[in-house]
């Protein structure tokens, strides 16, 4: 089983070899482009990975900032990536370091057991960080959920741009 990482600077994902040299496995924009349907994850506003005028940002669904706060290395783990448009991600409305609302987690979680299901070459790392069944990775997300409100204590929800498609 490969283990692998995020380069929240580069937006890369990343292993590394029998030397501990990092190689680099795929752009994480790429890699999770395709459930998304060219749209941001949070507003449904069109984005594009080969547009650089619609070019998602990648966010962690979880902030960041958590990571500094006792929640480690997991916050950079793909169950917690997600594409946006850069309203959402930096915009005068946008996330920051909020908490999405609860709908929101119900979509991560969709999300990630899609992957999972369709056997997406992220597969085996989605179990890995979040757990061996859908009912283990739901309760990993309620967890990890009421464990961050309890730092963050806001939470966000843009309003919709564009028409759901996932």
């Amino acid at each position: 089983m490969v283990s692998v990482q995020f380069d929240s600077e580069d937006e890369l994902l990343y292993r590394f070899d029998r030397k501990l040299r990092r190689k680099a496995v795929t752009s994480s924009r790429d890699a999770l482009n395709g459930y998304q349907s060219g749209q941001c994850f949070y507003c449904f506003d069109d984005i594009n990975i080969h547009d650089s005028g619609l070019r998602p940002d990648v966010d962690h669904f979880f902030a960041h900032k958590l990571k500094q706060m006792g929640f480690g290395q997991v916050v950079d783990g793909v169950w917690n990536l997600v594409l946006v448009c850069k309203d959402c991600n930096r915009g005068v409305n946008g996330k920051f370091e909020k908490i999405p609302t609860k709908s929101l987690l119900v979509r991560l979680n969709t999300r990630n057991e899609y992957l999972i299901s369709s056997h997406h070459s992220l597969r085996e790392t989605l179990i890995q960080q979040s757990g061996r069944s859908s009912s283990e990775r739901r309760s990993f997300l309620e967890n990890f959920y009421e464990n961050a409100w309890k730092i963050l204590l806001q939470t966000w929800e843009p309003e919709s741009k564009g028409t759901p498609s996932f």
